[in-house]
């Protein structure tokens, strides 16, 4: 098995700066791709020809800014059961999420206070086990208490109800992050119940 394989193998996909750092020039990535051995996926990003696309990774790669939030990090927290219809990105105020949204029309976008954006950002893997950003929990939790009114009512009692019963909760962070986020008084309330 060579460099390029192995790589592939351990990520999904390579773009042209990886590859150059592994020693392939970008004259060979275009060379298996007329061979159908590579499949550009988009503008110097490369996969397996016959590997089934990832389409977190895909919408994510190369795009440092994108947050996995809302139904699609409840899905990847396992917070919820249900697939998200389209992908709930958080991207911070500014952010110009034309060239995602050209690639893909699934996309539900939330634009966030810069200095907000960073609060609860974690690693993890998807259904395909590559890694993308997400909020975590507590995050998670005080996105949707925000946005309550507008969500889908059963994803967000299941996802309530799982938080506050699971034994990953960290309540420290939940208040910390619920003050920052200026949702602490329904937090709170939520707590009382459950």
């Amino acid at each position: 098995m060579n460099i390029l394989d192995e790589y592939l193998k351990e990520k999904g996909f390579i773009t042209n700066k990886e590859a150059e750092k592994l020693g392939i020039k970008r004259y060979k990535l275009a060379e298996l791709v007329h061979k159908g051995k590579l499949e550009r996926v988009k503008n110097g990003v490369y996969k397996k020809k016959d590997d089934i696309d990832d389409e977190l990774v895909l919408i994510s790669y190369n795009n440092e800014k994108v947050i996995f939030s809302f139904h699609t990090a409840l899905f990847l927290l396992g917070l919820s059961d249900r697939i998200p219809n389209s992908f709930h990105i958080s991207v911070p105020q500014g952010y110009n999420v034309g060239h995602i949204k050209k690639r893909m029309n699934n996309i539900k976008v939330h634009y966030i206070k810069k200095e907000n954006f960073d609060i609860g950002i974690i690693t993890v893997k998807t259904a395909f086990g590559n890694e993308v950003k997400c909020y975590d929990m507590e995050r998670s939790i005080c996105d949707i208490v925000s946005k309550r009114n507008v969500m889908d009512k059963q994803i967000f009692v299941d996802a309530i109800t799982g938080y506050f019963n699971s034994k990953e909760k960290n309540m420290r962070n939940l208040i910390k992050y619920s003050r920052i986020l200026g949702v602490e008084d329904e937090i709170r309330k939520y707590m009382e119940v459950l």
